[in-house]
């Protein structure tokens, strides 16, 4: 226990030079059963531990914004990419006989529930994580490792069980069981077939080009949710799509990798233009 003591101390020390962010360590079992995803194979055999990091993203209100905020950003997978890559590369410098393996979003590991286990946050109605500080507007990005870590201590409680998401969400699209994705605005609009006259008038009643933030913007935690500390999101945040910036926009956002279609099909319903349906 003394070793394991002095390494995770050592690991929490470059973690907290180089990222000086909201981070923590849980077991490897935190994130199993694993989702099916070609990541399986990227973790070493032996791994044990993880280290789990969140990325604010909150950048403001920005009151006509016609897209979810963490869209309004520079893709979350390059801007947490470029930061664990190099946590990554000093981790291993000062431990040279074991592996380490980020990961952001397309990952096998159950993202939220490894968050909890390292006392990151607690998961709301809506599956969301809720760090105390940040609210659910982060991003989660982990590293495994086979590196024997002391797991963090989950936080005690759970979300304040007002139902405010849950009332807010106009199709009663989550439920016990997790959300109903075909009645999910935030799905939806990322859809590229099967695009019914529901779905239609549903972007249209949203009035986001991408995404849904009325569960999260309902949550009372979020509401002193503080501006994030990345310059990386504060400097590249764009709160309005337009014609004419949502083709030199797709490369850098999260949306991207759906291409220019969806976003300016979308745009066209939410600008009361006439859309065929497949």
């Amino acid at each position: 226990m003394e070793s394991n003591t002095t390494t995770t101390w050592q690991v929490r020390h470059i973690t907290s030079q180089l990222l000086p962010l909201p981070f923590g360590f849980a077991p490897l079992t935190a994130g199993q059963p694993y989702l099916p995803c070609r990541g399986v194979s990227r973790i070493p055999a032996d791994a044990c531990s993880l280290i789990i990091c969140l990325f604010p993203y909150y950048t403001g209100p920005f009151n006509g914004r016609n897209i979810s905020r963490y869209a309004m950003v520079e893709d979350y997978h390059s801007v947490a990419g470029r930061l664990l890559n190099h946590l990554v590369e000093n981790l291993r410098d000062a431990f040279p006989n074991h592996a380490f393996v980020p990961f952001v979003d397309n990952s096998p590991l159950r993202e939220v529930s490894c968050a909890q286990a390292a006392g990151l946050g607690v998961i709301g109605k809506n599956g969301l994580l809720i760090h105390p500080v940040y609210g659910s507007y982060v991003f989660i990005g982990e590293i495994v490792t086979n590196l024997p870590l002391i797991p963090s201590i989950p936080l005690t409680g759970g979300c304040l069980g007002c139902n405010a998401c849950l009332r807010a969400c106009p199709n009663g699209a989550l439920c016990a069981t997790g959300v109903d994705l075909p009645l999910c605005r935030s799905h939806i609009t990322q859809k590229k077939r099967d695009f019914t006259s529901f779905d239609q008038e549903q972007v249209r009643l949203g009035g986001l080009v991408w995404g849904c933030d009325i569960c999260t913007d309902s949550c009372p935690m979020n509401h002193h949710a503080p501006i994030t500390p990345l310059a990386a999101f504060a400097a590249s945040a764009v709160p309005v799509i337009t014609a004419e910036n949502a083709l030199s926009l797709l490369p850098s956002r999260a949306y991207g990798y759906r291409g220019k279609k969806v976003i300016l099909r979308n745009l066209a319903i939410i600008n009361g233009k006439a859309v065929d349906l497949p």
